[in-house]
């Protein structure tokens, strides 16, 4: 049984997508995303013994304090706290499964915490080898690609996607860095998403400032998760 059915995968312009997806029930889900957090498989990638004991140090921090006070064992419903990480790893899951796009781990397991807003959530590579950063936002009351969108846009603007190649520079191959170098780079805005039909939520999606911003660079995939 998979945790989630797409609904809808449409093309807005021939290099943006939008999809929604919607999961199949939200207690499989959490222990998805606790076994996904969990599954350190992606160290093995590392050649050099250095490397796999940093990222192993960061990794088993963040999966310990997520376990343990964000998704709770037995959780059969989203929280506050819950929610964006089922939104992240929801898109995440879906860039990978769907499109077979890059698999990298979120990047609360990559990197080292600090003081507000550390970055981008979650991180892919296209068919074209291009890179694209991907924020995640959940709302109980609203659906929420405006917040989404208007985070990528702030992070685009003090250059966080620059700051974050270096967490993920293990990870991705060179063809990729040097697109991103070049200047070719694309975003996901994943989103929690309410009762809007998906033709309505579009149409209001395209006449936000920040998406016509975000629509400029390679790449744009909206994904939206009815939580």
């Amino acid at each position: 049984m998979t945790s989630f059915n797409i609904l809808d995968h449409e093309k807005i312009e021939e290099h943006i997508t939008f999809i929604r997806i919607e999961p199949t029930d939200i207690e499989l889900t959490l222990r998805e995303i606790v076994d996904s957090l969990a599954d350190i498989s992606w160290l093995s990638q590392f050649d050099q013994d250095y490397h796999r004991e940093a990222f192993r140090i960061r990794a088993d921090n963040s999966i310990k304090y997520i376990k343990d006070n964000i998704i709770i064992s037995g959780a059969d419903s989203v929280t506050s706290d819950s929610g964006e990480y089922v939104v992240s790893e929801l898109a995440r899951k879906t860039l990978v499964e769907k499109l077979g796009y890059l698999d990298m781990p979120l990047a609360e397991l990559l990197k080292i915490k600090d003081i507000g807003n550390h970055g981008f959530d979650f991180y892919t590579c296209n068919l074209h080898t291009v890179l694209l950063f991907g924020e995640a936002k959940y709302n109980a009351n609203q659906t929420a690609y405006g917040i989404a969108l208007k985070q990528i846009v702030e992070f685009i603007d003090r250059k966080q996607d620059s700051s974050d190649i270096i967490d993920i520079d293990l990870l991705c191959c060179n063809e990729s860095k040097q697109n991103f170098a070049d200047g070719h780079k694309g975003y996901v805005a994943a989103f929690a998403s309410k009762d809007t039909a998906t033709a309505q939520m579009i149409k209001n999606i395209q006449k936000n400032a920040d998406f016509v911003t975000v629509s400029k660079y390679h790449e744009l995939i909206c994904i939206a998760v009815n939580i």
